[in-house]
């Protein structure tokens, strides 16, 4: 009568496993990342920007500092002659300089954006 029950509830264990397994083969996994709701547009020039909200055409997201808990914020890219960096931090969001806009930051000291033809 022991082995009986015991068998009963064994299967009725493996059934109640196998019913859940099967039940989740359609599901998907929630990943932590990007929230849900609409694409927020690309900010502007002193607009605050992350991960998830970047910048418009010929702008990068540079740190800035926390003021007012904005970490970062869209600032112009280097223009021949001025200071640049590709140093960033994950995300995108740069630290120091922005990078060129056109061509890239050269590795010296005091990096400034070169003049390229067409520019």
């Amino acid at each position: 009568m022991k082995t009986d029950f015991a068998a009963l509830a064994l299967i009725f264990v493996v059934a109640s496993l196998l019913a859940d397994v099967i039940s989740s083969q359609g599901q998907q996994p929630v990943l932590p990342g990007r929230p849900s709701g609409p694409t927020p547009a690309p900010g502007g020039v002193g607009q605050p920007c992350n991960y998830y909200s970047g910048c418009r055409s010929g702008l990068c997201c540079l740190r800035s500092g926390r003021r007012n808990d904005v970490w970062a914020t869209c600032q112009p890219k280097g223009r021949p002659g001025r200071l640049c960096s590709e140093e960033q931090i994950k995300g995108g969001i740069y630290t120091t300089h922005c990078p060129c806009l056109t061509g890239p930051c050269p590795a010296r000291p005091n990096n400034r954006c070169l003049y390229l033809p067409n520019n």
